[in-house]
């Protein structure tokens, strides 16, 4: 309490002080300026001791709390300044008013050292008494030096020496003021805490019981809830076993993701269940999308919102649940109008996020648990995932050409025969379309084997986004051989989209180090039934198609018995 009370006076003390050295200036300035015989000399000489002073005070101010270093300075400022008086009274004359005010803030100084020595931290001898009122007297006596007798300069200084005993009289009073109000406090602070001790024990008690009853209601609302989330957690383990089956007994991952999403929803009464899987994760060259609503929602609109959210993730990097309740500005008005209960949570393998998981409820407590289980199961399918990946690339390689990535001619051996008994018993139609490049010697020894081979893949690249337009399969046949073949296409159509290729091709720049290159290719084009009545001739009779083109001037297509005339 004393330190509170002791630091609140220095900070007003602090501010008194510099009212008063700011109307002391102030006077010194209006004094020089009103012409009252103070001169240049003197208006700095006193402008100089108040700037001492202001700085003693922002000194003592920072450092009065390192009292062993600082315990006492303040009485030193008394001197300073007394003797500064006591020396202008030599530099030259000062109004009276003026000097009466810097006497004012001096006595004023001494009170205080004197006084509240306890405040300032001062240790005050009567050695110091002596000196404060012998300089108190001679800084009021000589600058009026000339305007009294030495028996009137003799009485004030009497009259000074009585001032010591009346300081050091009012010195103890203060003191021993400041011992009683110590006690007093101190013994009313000691019979509250004896009050508010008897007090907190009947609190403490009365506590305890409220307590006991409080454990005792918790108690029984925690058993039910353990009782709850058990079953909970028991149709929760039973749901996963069963997603985890499903996804070990198929290779099919849009499968996989509709029964997961399926299972959520008759487990968790969803509202909203969605599921996106980016694409090229599990060798799929499109977005797999699964979804529930229980209202008729647009699924691509859906969809549309999904990717969005795919997308905030990927941007931010998060792997917390996003709730998306909080979506004031419309930016997903289909899932914001299902209420509250809305949260997407984001699927990643490793470091790579996949997929994203949106899933809401009209219950406030939906969520109720956390997100631990939803986690769980988008960790199951990761695994399952990658699983159906490693089979799939193993399967793909194996179908596929390593340096085109569309299929080999080992693949295309095993189905196609199927294609043509298909074609042949149900009555459809299937046509073959075979190309190679044109002097593909000349780009091997110009720009050597490795421009040879991205120009392979280039018309690869060409037969394959043709094919995937057109529901056909592409194939690399062998060296620069290729294939594209389309069931259900009549012989009009197969022309058609063979002109699109061929133009495809040949208007594609391949780049290829500093140089760029065009190719052509000969393109040979057969049909059944309506070129080839045998099934079994209509890869023969294209390639030779294509063979007739490449003889009979390159870069052409060549229609089947309608082009070509040789036998």
């Amino acid at each position: 309490m004393l330190t509170i009370l002791k630091n609140t006076y220095l900070e007003s003390s602090r501010k008194f002080h510099r009212i008063i050295l700011f109307f002391l200036v102030a006077s010194v300035v209006i004094a020089y300026f009103t012409d009252d015989g103070t001169d240049v000399k003197t208006m700095v000489y006193y402008l100089v001791l108040c700037v001492a002073c202001f700085c003693f005070d922002l000194f003592y101010q920072r450092y009065s709390q390192r009292q062993e270093y600082y315990s006492g300075v303040y009485v030193y400022k008394v001197f300073v300044y007394l003797g500064a008086l006591i020396g202008g009274a030599f530099i030259g004359s000062i109004p009276i008013p003026v000097l009466g005010m810097f006497l004012v803030y001096g006595i004023l100084m001494i009170c205080e050292s004197v006084l509240l020595n306890d405040v300032y931290d001062i240790m005050i001898t009567y050695r110091d008494y002596f000196f404060f009122t012998t300089m108190l007297m001679l800084a009021m006596v000589l600058p009026f030096r000339g305007l009294f007798d030495k028996s009137i300069a003799i009485l004030i200084l009497v009259a000074g020496a009585c001032l010591y005993p009346l300081v050091h009289l009012l010195r103890q009073i203060t003191i021993q003021s400041m011992i009683y109000m110590d006690k007093q406090y101190t013994n009313i602070f000691f019979r509250n805490l004896d009050v508010e001790e008897e007090n907190s024990g009947l609190v403490e008690m009365q506590q305890r019981l409220e307590e006991v009853n409080e454990t005792i209601n918790y108690q029984r609302v925690q058993l039910n809830d353990a009782l709850s989330d058990l079953k909970k957690r028991s149709e929760e383990t039973h749901a996963l076993i069963e997603i985890t089956s499903h996804f070990t007994s198929t290779f099919d991952l849009a499968d996989s993701l509709q029964f997961m999403v399926q299972k959520l929803v008759e487990l968790k009464s969803a509202n909203i269940c969605c599921f996106l899987v980016e694409k090229d994760t599990c060798l799929n060259e499109e977005i797999i999308f699964e979804s529930y609503t229980d209202k008729n929602y647009g699924r691509e609109r859906l969809k549309k919102e999904t990717y969005q959210i795919f997308e905030e993730f990927k941007k931010s990097g998060s792997r917390d649940p996003l709730v998306i309740c909080d979506n004031y500005d419309q930016f997903l008005p289909y899932f914001e109008r299902r209420g509250c209960c809305i949260s997407a949570i984001p699927a990643y393998e490793q470091d790579q996020l996949y997929g994203v998981m949106v899933i809401a409820g009209e219950k406030y407590d939906f969520f109720y648990g956390g997100y631990d289980f939803y986690k769980t199961t988008i960790g199951d399918l990761t695994t399952a995932m990658i699983k159906d990946r490693l089979y799939l690339t193993t399967e793909d390689m194996a179908k596929k050409d390593g340096l085109t990535k569309i299929y080999n001619r080992i693949y295309f051996n095993q189905v196609y025969p199927d294609m043509l008994n298909s074609a042949k018993e149900n009555g459809g139609t299937i046509s073959v379309l075979m190309l190679d490049i044109d002097h593909f010697k000349n780009v091997n020894d110009t720009y050597g084997h490795l421009a040879g081979d991205e120009a392979i893949r280039s018309v690869a690249r060409s037969d394959w986004e043709v094919a995937k337009k057109y529901g056909g399969m592409a194939v690399r046949f062998g060296g620069e051989e290729f294939l594209l073949i389309l069931q259900d296409t009549p012989l009009e159509k197969a022309r058609e989209i063979a002109a699109e290729l061929h133009e495809k091709i040949r208007t594609t720049t391949i780049h290829f180090e500093d140089y760029e290159i065009n190719i052509n290719t000969s393109l040979g084009v057969a049909n059944y039934p309506t070129t080839v009545q045998d099934t079994q001739l209509t890869l023969d009779r294209s390639d030779k198609a294509m063979y007739y083109g490449k003889t009979h001037g390159r870069g052409r297509i060549i229609v089947d018995g309608v082009d070509n005339v040789d036998p």
